[in-house]
């Protein structure tokens, strides 16, 4: 019975400030882990190293010896990022996704608590979320874009996850891959 009283409490809470329960549960922050970030894995779909330039977004990046994106798609599907494996467990990783925004109602929402940031021409800002998954701390840095080129807006996101216990190393790895991503030339 008091777990229906909390849930009724809930209920009328969110209708007395005006709010659906939709509205509520989109204002909550999702922590991913890799497998939940990207369906892709090593050794699927093309692979980047070194310097990946993309004449479409206007973009380039650097990937660290060591380091390989992997698409995910068919060599001849068109660009939509990839994402950099940081352990053999696939526990952490980078997901570098960019796509042409065809509505406006598609641009990417930013979170008023977010740290501002450029990524060359692009307009950039990063937020951080802790969370349990599967029994395990998982921390997401997301670091959102937008970059308004003459005849298109391409948004995108820069996603790190890593276990909390990892997150130091792989901030280090995600750092110095957003230093390197540089819109507009």
């Amino acid at each position: 019975m008091r777990s229906i009283s909390i849930i009724l409490l809930v209920g009328v809470l969110g209708y007395t400030t005006g709010l659906h329960s939709q509205q509520i549960k989109s204002q909550a922050p999702i922590v991913k882990d890799c497998a939940q970030a990207s369906n892709t894995r090593p050794g699927i779909g093309h692979a980047y190293t070194g310097l990946v330039r993309n004449e479409d977004y206007d973009f380039t990046a650097h990937l660290d010896p060591g380091l390989t994106g992997w698409s995910g798609v068919a060599e001849t599907a068109p660009f939509h990022g990839f994402v950099i494996f940081l352990d053999s467990k696939e526990q952490s990783c980078i997901l570098f996704e960019v796509h042409l925004r065809v509505n406006e109602g598609d641009s990417r929402i930013r979170f008023s608590k977010a740290k501002n940031l450029l990524l060359g021409k692009a307009n950039a800002w990063q937020t951080a979320n802790v969370g349990i998954i599967k029994g395990k701390r998982i921390s997401n840095i997301s670091t959102s874009f937008s970059f308004n080129q003459e005849d298109q807006i391409d948004d995108g996101e820069i996603l790190l996850v890593a276990p909390t216990s990892t997150l130091r190393k792989a901030s280090q790895i995600y750092e110095a891959f957003l230093k390197s991503v540089t819109f507009g030339h």
